[in-house]
């Protein structure tokens, strides 16, 4: 039988992972200063939310891509539709949620109801499309990778309950926990109770950002790990599964680990884009003579995959005009196309490939 979380809060020696708690809690400091700084919100937060997209579903056997994502943004294909929407779910979902605490609200059932709606609608496994929004009606398992069964979640008639005492704890300010450990303990009971007939790993790895938020350990609600754990997702399940049977120390060791790595891949990646940002704006001034070369810059970061229609959207010019923008970045290498004839489509690889990699 699943324990109450509030029976578990000193089921942990604080001693065992303190290292890892001063380096998650120090380098999640340096993020959010750069993030503090950083003067393109509309460039940076797209990029994350993409990331966190592809890696969380990636976790759940969905296999895409981050140039796949952006192609398909502008070249929309049919086999693609259920990825794109996916995708699009979870930045709706973390806007949602950002929104919603930004006002100083709790959690409650409706508000983590209404965020398994946002992301599982149009993407929920065929047959449960009656529990969108809804905790289970029934029953669940959680098996491996070849149908073992590993772990029995409480009963459906038992979910109110257990996200009664969990909703109470992540409301709690005055417990004394720290929200770095405090938001392991929340991510492995959620899982744990695995509350919703589909969707939950996707809600649980979500949550982790909005409790930090809410708890003001960041400033934006844009700090996901999912990317950190796909390095060994199947560490990441069988420590869930540990928790549920040990001590706490080795999950909270690991989860402080993750976020760590994933707060030191994120600055590098926010020192790499500002380099490149730098160097892309002297190089675009020297090929395009135009008072629009700001906003070229600027299409090319928000969309590293376009076409002469985005670009004369986005600059109010003639498609013409468009067309030799494009030609001048591509004879000048700083976007290559893909030798249509027609629907040319022109990547920013540079700003792709880091993307893909940090």
């Amino acid at each position: 039988m699943l324990a109450y979380i509030k029976d578990r809060t000193d089921d942990f020696n604080a001693g065992r992972f303190v290292n890892e708690l001063a380096a998650a809690s120090k380098n999640l400091g340096i993020l959010e200063a750069k993030i503090d700084a950083y003067q393109f919100d509309g460039i940076l937060i797209p990029m994350l939310q993409r990331k966190e997209a592809v890696s969380s579903m990636y976790i759940e056997g969905t296999q895409t891509t981050i140039p796949d994502v952006l192609k398909n943004e502008i070249s929309p294909q049919k086999s693609s539709d259920k990825v794109q929407q996916e995708v699009g779910n979870h930045i709706k979902t973390l806007f949602y949620g950002a929104d919603y605490l930004r006002s100083g609200k709790k959690f409650t059932h409706s508000f983590i109801k209404k965020i398994h709606e946002y992301m599982m609608v149009g993407i929920i496994a065929p047959g449960l499309e009656n529990t969108l929004g809804k905790y289970k009606l029934k029953d669940n398992q959680i098996k491996n990778s070849i149908g073992t069964v590993v772990y029995t979640p409480p009963a459906a008639s038992e979910t109110k309950k257990y996200m009664d005492e969990l909703l109470s704890f992540m409301n709690d300010e005055n417990d004394g926990l720290n929200p770095l450990i405090k938001a392991a303990m929340i991510h492995s009971q959620f899982e744990s109770i695995h509350p919703f007939s589909d969707g939950n790993g996707r809600i649980g790895r979500v949550l982790i950002s909005l409790y930090l938020y809410k708890a003001k350990v960041i400033n934006f609600p844009f700090f996901y790990i999912s990317e950190a754990i796909n390095m060994d997702k199947t560490v990441y399940y069988n420590m869930l599964t540990d928790s549920r049977i040990n001590s706490l120390d080795e999950w909270i060791k690991y989860f402080l680990h993750k976020v760590d790595i994933q707060a030191t891949r994120l600055t590098g990646y926010i020192d790499a884009l500002n380099k490149l940002y730098s160097k892309t704006k002297v190089a675009v001034k020297k090929c395009v003579n135009s008072p629009k070369y700001d906003e070229i810059i600027e299409c090319l970061f928000t969309h590293p995959v376009l076409n002469a229609t985005i670009l004369e959207e986005q600059l109010s010019v003639s498609h013409g005009q468009a067309i030799r923008y494009l030609n001048a970045l591509e004879d000048h290498r700083i976007v290559i196309s893909d030798d249509r004839k027609r629907g040319k489509s022109f990547y920013f690889m540079e700003l792709i490939d880091l993307a893909s990699g940090a």
